[in-house]
This record gives C-alpha cells, sequence and structure tokens, in this order.
C-alpha cells in the first residue's frame, strides 16, 4: 500500500488503483492485455499521482514516526530498526602510556573514520562534554576513539577504547561539536571557558592553575583544538579561530574553509579561510553581516591579532556583524549551510547595540518585546546559502497549531543523510533552559526532561511543523547529540548524553549507540 499526504490527511490510493485496474481489465481485449494495459495505467495514474503530490506538498514519509511517550525510559525508535550499545559512560579506556581509568562522560559529538573507505569498518571518535579533574585522564573534558565493525547487520567494538591525550597542548575543558577534516583529523570544540584561574580551582576542581606558554591558565581554554584520531594525540590549539563558546564547526570539500558556530548571546557566524589546505594555523577569519533588507549578506573580515581574536565576539559585534541567539550545530548540504537556533526565554543585545552591534532580521521581527529586549522560547533551523549570502529562517520552534501535544524547541545537534535521492536533516532538541511549551512541559508534572529526534525533507521549499517525522524518543532526561551517519547512510550514530540515572541501564548513564534499519 501507497501513502501520500493530502491536505495533512494520509490517504491511501490501493483502492482507486484496484478500481482503475478492474475498469481497464473490462475494456480490453485478451491479445492486447498486456502492451495496452501498461500504456493506460501509465497514462491515467501518472497525472493524478503528480496532481496529488502538488496539491498535498508533503514528502513520502520514511518509517512510521514512534508516538510520544514521557514515560519513556528507553530508546523509542519505529518498527523495523535496532540498536546496539557501543561504548558507555565509565567503560574502561588506555592511554598512550598504557595506564587504564573508567572512561569520562557526557558523550557529545561522535565522529566515523573509515578505514579503506568501508561504511562498515573504521574508527568512531567521541567528545566529552564536560570539565572534572583526572589524574589519569587529565584534567576538563576529552575525547575516546575505539574501532568498530559491522558484522551481519550488528556493530561490535573492536579492542580498546583509547583516550585522547590533551596534555600537550594543556589540556582542554567541555569539548562538544565539531569537523572532520579532509585529511582524517579532527577539529573539536572547547564550549565553555573559566573567566579566571580561581574559578579554574573554585567551580572547576582543576588544581593546575600553573602558567601555560608564557599565559594565565585560564587564558588556554576556550579554543577550537586540532586532534589526530589515529594517534590519540591532540596537534594544537587553533588560536587563528578566535575564542568564544565554540559549539560546532563544518568544514567544506576544499580543505580550507570552515563555518563555526557559537554558543553565545548574541551569537556570531564566522568563517575562516586557510591559507593552506587542512592547515587552519595560518589564514583569516569573518564575521557575517546581514544586509538590511535581508536579501543579501557579506562577510567582515577581523583582526587577526591575538589579543583581538581573544575577544572575537565583542569585536564582531563592534564591527557590524549580525547577531544572532544561541546558535547549536551546523550542517552543509551543498551550496546551503543549516544552523540550529536553540533561542532563549529572554535576552536583550542593550550593550551591544550601544556599540553597534545589530541583531538578525528574523529576531526583530519575531522576537522583540519592547525596545532591544527579546523572547525566543522555542529557536528555529535558520539557512543561510552560501552563494548569495542569504539567510532566512527554514523552520521556526514552537507549538504546532494543528497538534497541541507536539513542540520543536531547542532544536541543537544535526546532521543530514540522502536517502532515495533526497536529502534529509535530521535534528536533535536540547533539554535546556526550561522552555516555555516544550513538548514534555505540555503534560503536568513532567517538566522539560524529553528529547525527540526528528527528519526534515530538505526538498519541501517551505516546510511547517507538520512535515517533521519523529524518528526517536530518547530515555528521560537525556540530550540525544552526536548525530553522524556512516557513509552509505544505513547507520545512525548517536549519543544518549547525561539520561535520568533512574532510568534501567544501559540509559541511565550516557552513552552511544548504532541504529540499524534503513
Amino acid at each position: 500500500m501507497v501513502l501520500f499526504y493530502h491536505n495533512n490527511l494520509i490517504i491511501s490510493y490501493t483502492s482507486i488503483l484496484k478500481s482503475i485496474h478492474l475498469f481497464l481489465v473490462s475494456q480490453l481485449s485478451k491479445s492486447d492485455k498486456t502492451y495496452r494495459m501498461k500504456k493506460l495505467v501509465s497514462l491515467i495514474l501518472l497525472p493524478f499521482i503528480i496532481s496529488c503530490n502538488k496539491k498535498a506538498g508533503k514528502s513520502l514519509s520514511l518509517f512510521n514516526p514512534v508516538k510520544i511517550d514521557y514515560n519513556n525510559r528507553t530508546v523509542t525508535i519505529p518498527d523495523g530498526f535496532k540498536y546496539t550499545v557501543l561504548f558507555s559512560e565509565g567503560d574502561t579506556v588506555t592511554t598512550n602510556s598504557g595506564l587504564h581509568a573508567p572512561s569520562k562522560g557526557s558523550h557529545d559529538m561522535i565522529v566515523y573514520i573509515p578505514i579503506e573507505n568501508s561504511s562498515e569498518h573504521g574508527f568512531l571518535y567521541v567528545n566529552h562534554e564536560e570539565h572534572k579533574p583526572n589524574k589519569i585522564l587529565g584534567d576538563g573534558g576529552g575525547g575516546t576513539v575505539f574501532e568498530v565493525k559491522k558484522s551481519n547487520g550488528v556493530w561490535k567494538v573492536i579492542g580498546d577504547f583509547y583516550a585522547v591525550d590533551f596534555s600537550s597542548v594543556g589540556e582542554t575543558f567541555r569539548n562538544c561539536g565539531g569537523t572532520l577534516l579532509p585529511n582524517g583529523n579532527i577539529i573539536t570544540t572547547e564550549e565553555e571557558f573559566p573567566m579566571s584561574n580561581a574559578e579554574i580551582f573554585s567551580r572547576f576542581g582543576i588544581t593546575d592553575t600553573s602558567d601555560f606558554e608564557g599565559k594565565k591558565k585560564y587564558l588556554n581554554y576556550g579554543w577550537m583544538i586540532e586532534v589526530n584520531p589515529l594517534t590519540h594525540m591532540a596537534i594544537r590549539k587553533i588560536k587563528s579561530f578566535g575564542r568564544f563558546r565554540h559549539e560546532d564547526a563544518q568544514v567544506m570539500p576544499d580543505g580550507k574553509t570552515i563555518y563555526i558556530s557559537a554558543d553565545e548571546k548574541p551569537s556570531i557566524i564566522f568563517k575562516f579561510v586557510a591559507e593552506n589546505k587542512n592547515d587552519f594555523s595560518t589564514g583569516q577569519l569573518f564575521a557575517f553581516s546581514q544586509s538590511e533588507d535581508g536579501e543579501s549578506g557579506s562577510w567582515i573580515a577581523l583582526a587577526m591579532q591575538e589579543d583581538s581574536l581573544m575577544n572575537a565576539i565583542d569585536v564582531a559585534v563592534r564591527k557590524g556583524a549580525s547577531m544572532f541567539i544561541s546558535h547549536e550545530w551546523m550542517e552543509a548540504v551543498g551550496d546551503k549551510l543549516y544552523i540550529s537556533e536553540s533561542g532563549s526565554n529572554e535576552f536583550d543585545f542593550i550593550d551591544e547595540i550601544k556599540s553597534g552591534g545589530k541583531p538578525a532580521k528574523h529576531l526583530k521581527e519575531l522576537c522583540s518585546l519592547d525596545g532591544n529586549h527579546y523572547k525566543d522560547p522555542f529557536g528555529r533551523i535558520l539557512e543561510l546559502d552560501l552563494k548569495t549570502n542569504k539567510i532566512r529562517v527554514l523552520l521556526n520552534g514552537g507549538i504546532n497549531p494543528d497538534n497541541s501535544n507536539m513542540c520543536f524547541s531547542s532544536p541543537d545537534a544535526m546532521t543530514a543523510v540522502e536517502i532515495k535521492g533526497k536529502d534529509y536533516l535530521v535534528i536533535s532538541e536540547d533539554t535546556h533552559g526550561n522552555k516555555n511549551g516544550s513538548s514534555s512541559s505540555l503534560v503536568a508534572g513532567k517538566g522539560e526532561t524529553y528529547n525527540e529526534v526528528y527528519f526534515l525533507d530538505l526538498s519541501i521549499k517551505k516546510p511547517t511543523l507538520n512535515d517533521l517525522q519523529r524518528f526517536m524518543m530518547a530515555p528521560e532526561g537525556c540530550e540525544t547529540t552526536g548525530n553522524m551517519f556512516a557513509p552509505d547512510g544505513k547507520t545512525y550514530f548517536v549519543t544518549i548524553q547525561h539520561p535520568s540515572a533512574t532510568n534501567p541501564a544501559p540509559f541511565n548513564k550516557s552513552c552511544v549507540i548504532a541504529i540499524t534499519g534503513f
């Protein structure tokens, strides 16, 4: 049975096909049934199908969307899909010096690194979004690398889990997103950083506050880091990207251009262009500036001196960069860059506007309360056209007017996949901030403790909340993040981050799972 959407209803045309078939059979003689049947069925059904799909303006479902369940304490995925747990918080990891320790938690970004271009054999790199002291694994955040292989449809870990050594760069601090470079290295973000040496010790418990490379220790945090995942070693902190709350990055096929998001208030869209492919130590950092009419934009070159890069957000604002709010992950599909903007209950740009900053056009139109105060509880997905520099709202979050039990709120981690010739954006919600009206807060007594993952067909030019296909309900308390497909699009790797400790195992702690069945 084939299904399609029409006026938000799912209609079966199996019965229509049967009726047409019986009519045609009654009209044909035995001698010419086969040829004329094929021709007439094609001529009659094709216009009918095209007409219905045009009116519907909707995408065919990839799967039977899962139902909302606010008592969910495990992973709920559609029928026909299976998951395998690959790596959990507390699993034993090995250091390059041969020591062993329980792994760090708060698993975040996942990167799949193919072995011999295989979609069924490779390495997984996993970030740890935490900042805890650890005598064996190093203070702050971290990363873990391990080999995986798919056999008889099931993914398995081969060998040990290896902890990434960040000691050569003065340790790291709460690793979030990042990107895989064409040369196989990883760029990993540091989402948060302390504002003083005293804060390193008092707030985060890190005892080593000695200077690093001639500067106060706290100034060594807040940069992005290049890592060689195969040697489990950090290579360098990339000062040329600027120092701020790095959330995610997207490297382009040229190996020189990289887009960077900032989980800040205000947030700026940054672009860095390297002088040489795969070498981001030298180049030019830019900040995005939207035109007044919103139909185009430009890139403002920023000073590349370290004292300027140390305050990249403030410098960009003063030079007229457009101000956004709490940008999360980025994903490039062709010549479009998609950005999740998670929003905030309430914020203002008063000081920034005084210093020359300008809010993005959609924030002024959608979120203004009074003066320069804004309220943006749900967030949205943005689309930046890399050819025209036009940025637009692809899909606003909020409560679905056609289904008050459905709310799309605080989009965060994203990835993209091509299935049957179509590109889909796969979007995870966040659970932070107690957003007004978010899905689980619609249910009395539940609060905001549940996370959902949606597929969105990018061929739909003006999608609505009805076009989101719910793929997953995550366990209570967790975020789903990481979001990475194997190159063939048949396996979805995703992190179950900081779930409720009262959930049944294995979803009582952070873990990485592989979902198959696509």
